[in-house]
């Protein structure tokens, strides 16, 4: 009952907001109607084609190619007023194709700014892509923005950016996602289960000519975070609990999605989270106040830098920090946007770092641990002095403005900014054509070759835990043409090698895949809406299957030979599961049809576990959050993984 009142006193409020925007909505498009500016026109001289942003019919050095993209930037930054130069440092969300809850949760956020509003109203040029648009969809929506974008003052064009979108549905979790006709691929730690940096290159070459397809021109990945705290909901999105093996594949990350250098075929990478994300106190995940502490019981803060400093030496131009606190490691315990001793000190000073800093999203409005008594003007200001550059989820310039007009902010600090922002926008191209040929989406995205990469990929992170003998011979492979009874698999993909029953006692074997382990959901740790909401998504810190799925497994267990499918993309304890089974394989998100591949015999698996899998709770909590694979009597440890006798 409870619960259910406060379900409904957060939808009341969640009404309430939308009520109190949707009068400011007509406002803002009438003022749009009559702020626009003329389509800039082109100018050819030598042979050269001119894009005329600035709208004088003359070339400007900020419209000519033939400059550097610093003395380009330079140039436009002198045209700038203060309230342009603001803009840039923005970087909130945009929907395409996200339906009515998508619209219902930008009105209930209190913002209620439609995205051409942002574009012309508060000169804002970069976005993140919420939905789940089609590719065709996708760069039809990009391209209509960045006709508005050219006929703002300055012509400014924008930079989106997206989380991955190349995750098989149900295959990844929080800011992970499967957008439909893009190629497929094994989530981060399924690559780090391949051991094969190679493999993480190719895809983000292929990525990367997907994404230059549709017009998305940033990254917001990868995860350079250590998965250190098994406990920790995200360590899905990193390259597991080795610095060494994740810096190996961020640097590999990197150049498929950049280059070696920054041009106009390029995809800026924004590694995340610095210093560091994953140890995360008991486990819990900062984007809720319950797991707003990072801690370091270890005293092991400079083994989660490792795969960053690499990054900072491979041309990296756009950082993410992270939502937490780190606990007594700098000069005040107040979160990464806001901590001076972690953005200047350490990662601009100490190691040597001078591209973009882009806050996590919402840091101001949402995520604002350590500094809940500033006002929101205050948490601008100490932001800006700690070092931040961008502002990830938010859309208020107008503070930025009143800050430098009242002298409390130096013009010249937001240059400093809004310059390296701009250099981006130059080195990608985007000033000289932002466009994309939306002819040839089909051709480039989701090819039948990349296609066939994705699931070559998914095939090699598969890790084959456990292959008992019977009968002096291996249970897996299976043979083909036997009787099987299924629970969690696609019974049609399963249909191609054998026969299905529906009695468990009628056959040869039981195949079983559990989904990643969730038994509840991470505390909210404070009553807003929103957080309300994401705490939903967010599970707690119990790696055990309950009950029901394990009273489940022994009835299987008891009736036929049991083969179990795992999705590792948390940690979970398997000790009473390796017990039950045969047969244990361990995935990081794949398709059924992939992995039935491989307990057929179709594809012998090479996958390496990328963490250690522990054996209990009690040695989970006793574990310390930032060393790794500390848990005393793994059941499984890091590297481990089985193939196919040879015959």
């Amino acid at each position: 009952m409870k619960l259910f009142r406060n379900n409904f006193l957060d939808i009341i409020k969640i009404l309430f907001k939308i009520a109190l925007n949707i009068p400011k909505l007509f406002y803002i498009k009438l003022k749009i109607y009559f702020s626009i500016y003329k389509k800039p026109k082109t100018i050819i001289k030598n042979n050269k084609v001119y894009r005329d942003l600035y709208k004088n019919g003359k070339i400007e050095i900020y419209e000519n190619i033939d400059f550097t993209p610093e003395q380009r930037a330079s140039d436009l930054l002198k045209k700038m007023t203060i309230e342009e130069k603001a803009g840039q440092m923005f970087h909130p969300p945009i929907s395409i194709n996200g339906g009515t809850i998508s619209e219902i949760m930008n009105l209930a956020s209190g913002r209620g700014d439609t995205t051409e509003s942002l574009i012309l109203n508060k000169n804002i040029t970069h976005y993140n892509l919420y939905g789940s648009p089609n590719p065709s969809q996708l760069a039809k929506k990009i391209n209509q923005l960045q006709k508005i974008a050219e006929r703002s003052r300055l012509g400014i064009p924008l930079t989106i950016s997206s989380d991955p979108i190349h995750e098989v549905p149900r295959g990844g979790g929080v800011a992970a996602f499967s957008l439909k006709g893009f190629s497929k691929w094994p989530s981060q730690l399924g690559f780090a289960a391949t051991r094969q940096p190679e493999i993480i290159k190719e895809f983000a070459e292929i990525a990367r000519e997907e994404y230059l397809s549709v017009g998305l021109r940033t990254a917001l990945h990868p995860m350079s975070d250590l998965a250190t705290e098994p406990r920790w909901s995200r360590n899905f999105g990193t390259f597991g609990s080795n610095a060494d093996l994740s810096s190996d594949f961020t640097i590999a990350y990197m150049d498929g999605f950049q280059g070696k250098k920054i041009n106009s075929n390029s995809v800026l990478t924004m590694v995340k989270h610095f210093p560091g994300g994953g140890p995360q106190e008991e486990g819990f995940d900062p984007h809720l106040y319950s797991g707003q502490n990072q801690v370091y019981p270890g005293n092991n803060f400079e083994y989660h830098l490792k795969p960053f400093k690499r990054a900072i030496n491979n041309n990296l131009k756009v950082i993410m920090p992270y939502y937490g606190i780190p606990v007594d490691q700098t000069s005040e315990n107040v979160a990464m946007a806001y901590n001076k001793d972690i953005l200047t000190h350490l990662l601009r000073d100490k190691l040597g770092y001078d591209g973009v800093i882009c806050t996590d999203w919402g840091i101001i409005t949402g995520r604002h641990w350590g500094v809940g008594d500033l006002t929101l003007r205050e948490r601008y200001k100490k932001s800006i002095d700690a070092g931040v550059d961008q502002y990830g989820g938010e859309s208020s310039p107008e503070f930025l403005v009143d800050l430098v007009k009242k002298n409390e902010i130096s013009e010249d600090r937001i240059n400093y900014s809004v310059k390296k922002i701009l250099i981006n926008k130059f080195e990608l191209g985007l000033f000289d054509n932002p466009f994309v040929d939306e002819n040839l989406v089909a051709k480039r995205v989701g090819t039948e070759t990349f296609i066939k990469k994705g699931l070559t990929a998914q095939k090699k992170s598969i890790v084959l835990l456990k292959n008992q003998i019977d009968n002096n011979k291996e249970i897996l492979p299976l043979k083909k043409n036997i009787k099987i009874f299924v629970d969690g698999l696609d019974k049609k993909e399963i249909k191609k090698y054998c026969e299905i029953t529906n009695d468990p006692k009628d056959s040869d074997y039981i195949i079983v895949q559990l989904r990643t382990v969730f038994n509840g959901n991470q505390p909210s740790g404070i009553d807003r809406p929103i957080d309300n909401f994401l705490s939903t998504i967010f599970p707690n810190n119990d790696l055990n299957y309950d009950e029901k799925i394990l009273s489940k497994l022994k009835k299987y267990s008891s009736l036929s030979k049991l083969i179990i499918v795992v999705d590792l993309n948390r940690p979970a304890i398997l000790t009473e599961i390796e017990k039950l089974s045969h047969g244990l394989i361990g995935v990081f998100g794949v398709f059924d049809e992939v992995v039935l591949e491989v307990i057929f015999g179709n594809f012998n698996p090479t996958g390496k576990l990328p963490f250690d899998i522990p054996s209990s709770m009690k040695e989970v909590n006793d574990q310390l959050s930032d060393v790794p694979d500390d848990t005393r009597n793994p059941i499984f440890r890091y590297g481990h993984g089985l193939s196919y006798l040879e015959e």
